[in-house]
């Protein structure tokens, strides 16, 4: 059997209790949790900007220090001239920590769709070229519709980007987004959802799983994968170690899958 290479991180907001509070305070040290993250065989991780910009110094240079990869930083910085600082701030973290991508996201206002343009040449235009922009094309924004991303991406002229898929909770538009950007789409983020707030593992809905590899498989992407959210998450009771408990089924359950 062939086991496709894609590289699968645990993304660091999947733990995190704050990933939804307004102070974004981290509520845990993710270098306390990596040795967990490896031994689980995860191929590195998708960090939580918070997880660096609000941690401590001797937190930093515990990631920066770390040889667990620090694949992807998941950046907030807004694409206008508010977001500046954020997004220099997020340039000088990717450099530090050696992550050789920055997640972000364009904005919602159709009428500022020339400045996010902007934003987004010049942001590239500075990041060293090894480090590659990654379009989380989130609902609510612009760029939500594969058509609209195409044309946005087509009017930026830029090289040394990606975009991002969410193939189980948005399994229906996942073949338009291939069919409109090919090896453009890099990466993807996973979470099975029952409905718009519950989370349940993979295993749960695994024709869902299924057809969503298929899909990433007969367009043949090769890049990689983050595991955003497990079941448990905004659950009565919800804590770190069930969380990542039902990552680690996920997990299972996909590689699984990739070996079949």
């Amino acid at each position: 059997m062939t086991v496709v290479a894609w590289k699968l991180y645990i993304g660091t907001i999947l733990l995190e209790a704050a990933r939804h509070a307004k102070d974004k305070h981290p509520s845990y040290r993710v270098s306390e949790w990596i040795a967990h993250f490896a031994a689980a065989g995860f191929d590195g991780m998708e960090l939580w900007e918070y997880h660096a910009t609000l941690a401590g110094t001797e937190e930093q240079n515990a990631l920066i220090a770390s040889t667990f990869p620090i694949a992807v930083f998941n950046s907030y910085a807004s694409m206008d001239a508010e977001g500046r600082a954020d997004r220099v701030r997020a340039t000088e973290f990717a450099r530090r920590l050696g992550a050789r991508a920055i997640k972000f996201n364009v904005g919602k206002d159709t009428s500022k769709r020339g400045v996010y343009l902007a934003a987004l040449r010049q942001w590239r235009g500075e990041l060293p070229k090894d480090i590659c922009l990654l379009c989380e094309c989130h609902p609510g924004s612009i760029v939500e519709e594969p058509a609209e991303a195409k044309r946005f991406f087509d009017d930026a002229g830029i090289d040394g980007w990606g975009v991002i898929v969410h193939p189980l909770n948005r399994l229906e538009s996942l073949q338009p987004w291939f069919d409109a950007f090919g090896p453009a789409v890099r990466h993807a983020h996973l979470q099975m959802r029952q409905d718009d707030r519950t989370v349940v593992r993979f295993d749960e809905r695994p024709e869902r799983a299924r057809r969503a590899v298929q899909i990433m498989r007969n367009s043949a992407f090769d890049g990689s994968c983050t595991f955003e959210f497990a079941r448990g998450m905004n659950a009565p009771g919800e804590n770190i170690d069930d969380l990542l408990a039902n990552a680690l089924l996920d997990l299972a359950f996909l590689k699984e899958v990739l070996r079949q």
